[in-house]
């Protein structure tokens, strides 16, 4: 457990840091997604075979692997797509709660796919954390009103945005069970190195396809290449956690980087509204993943 929670707490602050370099990239300097993505892929999976090496060596894969990455790599490519998709079509106050409550949902496919559960305070230590990811995500105004914790989910009927996002809650959930299948048939260096590399040139060949990739500045390619070396250390961190822990555990620790993120954003991007009310949330958030330890 000790092992467990220091990769991947550590990875999950990596994973901070990289949401604001990200976020600057998005808001300062109006940085495309397509590019955004195909070069982040990119240093992060350069990042992960330099790590296979350094800390596994030689990559050694079992037969079962390359079955496992076919699905892991399929699953992250439609999982980038429906989440941009949520955001596109609805506000993130509205999509952003239902994207965190992954973990829940891990809880019932993990034990139908590998039989992992976790402890009663574990069980209610995950809960905790997402209820107060959930806050978190709400917004702001709303904060008080009893129906603006239920305001999401009334809008699953109407919003095609809020479909797409419990869409994405339910098939991640899936799809963290294969990323640990995928990291114990090779290692965690390689399921990232492997899935990174599968997005960045699914994300490549499609914008080519559509004809953007030939009219997009790339002169930010390098700084963002650099930003995905540091993602793929983060990424390798946090996979490297399912080798000691239960999918569950795993996917809920992972959502340390929500309060790294928002801590960052105070400080870096001056977002300072609410700041009160993010601290509380954290609050939470830390009480849950503490009684995830028992």
């Amino acid at each position: 457990m000790v092992t467990m929670f220091l990769l991947v707490l550590s990875g999950a602050t990596i994973w901070g840091v990289t949401n604001i370099l990200q976020r600057y990239f998005f808001r300062d300097r109006d940085v495309s997604v397509e590019l955004m993505v195909v070069a982040t892929m990119l240093g992060a999976s350069v990042s992960a075979l330099v790590l296979q090496f350094v800390l596994f060596g030689v990559p050694k894969v079992s037969p079962l692997f390359w079955q496992f990455l076919v699905i892991d790599a399929l699953f992250n490519v439609a999982l980038i797509f429906w989440e941009n998709k949520s955001l596109e079509q609805e506000d993130a106050s509205i999509v952003a709660p239902i994207l965190g409550i992954t973990p829940i949902f891990v809880i019932l496919t993990s034990w139908i796919m590998l039989r992992e559960s976790p402890t009663f305070w574990g069980f209610v230590g995950i809960t905790v954390t997402v209820f107060g990811l959930y806050i978190l995500a709400l917004k702001r105004s709303d904060i008080g009103n009893l129906k603006s914790f239920v305001r999401p989910w009334s809008r699953l009927m109407q919003s095609r945005g809020v479909r797409f996002a419990l869409l994405f809650a339910v098939v991640a959930s899936v799809a963290l069970n294969f990323a640990k299948l995928t990291v114990i048939n090779s290692s965690p260096a390689m399921r990232t190195f492997a899935v990174f590399f599968v997005v960045a040139v699914a994300m490549l060949a499609w914008s080519v396809w559509r004809g953007h990739w030939q009219k997009l500045d790339k002169s930010l390619f390098i700084p963002l290449f650099g930003v995905g070396l540091l993602i793929g250390l983060s990424s390798v961190l946090m996979d490297w956690g399912f080798v000691f822990g239960i999918v569950p555990y795993v996917a809920a620790l992972k959502r340390f980087q929500i309060i790294v993120t928002n801590g960052l954003a105070a400080i870096v991007l001056h977002e300072r509204e609410n700041w009160r009310f993010r601290i509380t949330a954290a609050v939470i958030i830390v009480v849950g993943i503490f009684l995830i330890a028992f």
